[in-house]
Parts: C-alpha cells; sequence; structure tokens
C-alpha cells in the first residue's frame, strides 16, 4: 500500500453540557479517566466541566484498500456550556470532523441535537458523513437505542461504561471515512 502524507486531522468534541464530551474525548486519545482498565471503561469518578476547549493529540495508523497512513490527531473537547459559544466558531476553524455527544435519556436532549448539528456542522459547511454521534449513558443500561431520524445519513452509536473496545473502532472507521474524504478534495 502507498504512504500517503495527508494524515493531519482535527475532530471537534461537541455537544451539550454533561454529557461525556471529555470522557469520551480522554478515551479515544488514550487518558484513563477511572482508574481501570482505560480499553474497557467509559467511566469517570466525578464531573468536571471543561473550560472553553482542551486539545489532546494522538498518533494512529488508519489503513485502507489503497492507503496506509500514519496520522496526527487532533481531538478538540469543547466546553458546552454556552457562556462559551463566542468561541466555537473559532474552535472549529479548519475542522475535519465533528464528533456531537449527547445524553439519550435526557428528553431535551435529542431536539438540542438538532441545534448542535445545525452549528457544528451544517453552518461550517461540513457534509453529514464528517460528523458522527454518540448517545453516551453514564451507567449501563437495556434501553434500546434509536438516533433521533432527522440523523438517517450520520453514524451514530451509543456508548456507556462497558463500550470503550467499540467505541474505539468507531472513530476509527470515522477517521478513515474523513481521510477518504480528504482524498476527494
Amino acid at each position: 500500500l502507498p504512504f500517503c502524507t495527508m494524515g493531519k486531522f482535527k475532530v471537534v468534541v461537541a455537544g451539550p453540557k454533561g454529557t461525556g464530551k471529555t470522557i469520551i474525548s480522554n478515551f479515544l486519545g488514550g487518558i484513563n479517566n477511572s482508574g481501570n482498565n482505560a480499553e474497557q471503561l467509559l467511566v469517570t469518578n466525578k464531573y468536571e466541566p471543561t473550560a472553553g476547549v482542551r486539545i489532546l493529540e494522538l498518533e494512529l495508523k488508519l489503513s485502507g484498500l489503497t492507503y496506509s497512513q500514519d496520522c496526527n490527531i487532533e481531538i478538540w473537547d469543547s466546553s458546552g456550556d454556552q457562556k462559551y459559544e463566542g468561541c466555537w466558531r473559532a474552535i472549529m476553524a479548519d475542522a475535519d470532523g465533528v464528533v456531537l455527544v449527547y445524553n439519550p435519556d435526557a428528553p431535551s436532549q435529542d431536539e438540542q441535537l438538532l441545534d448542535w448539528f445545525d452549528f457544528f456542522v451544517k453552518k461550517n459547511g461540513l457534509k453529514d458523513e464528517q460528523c458522527m454521534i454518540f448517545a453516551h449513558r453514564s451507567a449501563d443500561s437495556n434501553e434500546r437505542f434509536r438516533p433521533p431520524p432527522l440523523f438517517s445519513r450520520v453514524s451514530a452509536a451509543l456508548t456507556g461504561p462497558q463500550s470503550g473496545a467499540d467505541v474505539k473502532s468507531l472513530f476509527e472507521n470515522f477517521l478513515n471515512e474523513l481521510f477518504t474524504l480528504k482524498q476527494r478534495k
């Protein structure tokens, strides 16, 4: 496979406050949140709101049918607090993709998700394929999950304390999709 040189990605993690954006960002960035096996658990011991934005960096090898690429990934973990709304446009500058995180058990967040999608994806000129949605539950649940119907063209997954391996795999698939879209430009 040829080695490509397009391997830098900026992914913004956004959504309402208190939904688990930092837990997911830390996990994807290889930071252990709980003192347990970081490969398995998406939990934290206490809630600490993000002030503005945190940037995590990681290196990851992506492979597809026609490429093998060492990538530098920037994960921009943005605060969901409305008081930082004035910073969001700057946070989105040059973003390759967006991961939206929300709590599917909070009834108002299905509607809020549309606003977040409109601002972070549509108003910044990104395509549906450049967005992924994580419906994050802080505790395991047997309730079924269906993404809001307006997001039929966006990859969506339910996450929770035991879904670590799935989240890593879904994120790598998302990055491969971003890579393919970047190659087409």
